[in-house]
């Protein structure tokens, strides 16, 4: 009973570091493409009636959250937090595009589902990491 609970506790352990890697690495490319304002992005933002200075700002909190995940591959109570937090602003991604219907549009549906994704996502590193602290 001892080796499986050891050997499960290791496997649930890799599991939330792999995903904590994999997620802040996403949240790194997403967060920098926001920062330096690449029109793809910032065009669907726009649409959106989140500005210049609110992507910037977006994007430094995805920075923030992947280095956050990063650190907390050494410090777990880090990556819990980091995944709450870009949990929190996924939630709020999906508020905007309720906002603005977009999951009625088939243009823009893809758009609109990415944040849900990505929220549960973040949930389960989150809840993988404190299970694993």
């Amino acid at each position: 009973m001892f080796v499986l609970f050891t050997v499960k506790g290791r496997t649930m352990s890799f599991a939330a570091s792999a995903l904590s890697a994999l997620v802040a690495l996403v949240f790194l490319l997403a967060g920098a493409q926001k920062v330096l304002l690449r029109d793809p992005v910032t065009a669907n933002l726009l649409r959106l009636g989140v500005g210049s200075t609110m992507t910037r700002s977006i994007g430094t909190l995805e920075i923030a959250g992947a280095l956050g995940l990063a650190a907390g591959l050494w410090f777990k109570p880090l990556a819990v937090a980091a995944a709450a937090g870009l949990t929190l602003l996924l939630i709020g991604a999906v508020g905007f595009h309720l906002r603005a219907r977009d999951f009625a549009h088939r243009r823009h549906r893809s758009h609109a589902v990415a944040p849900v994704v990505l929220a549960v996502v973040t949930g389960t590193t989150m809840a993988l990491s404190l299970a694993t602290s």
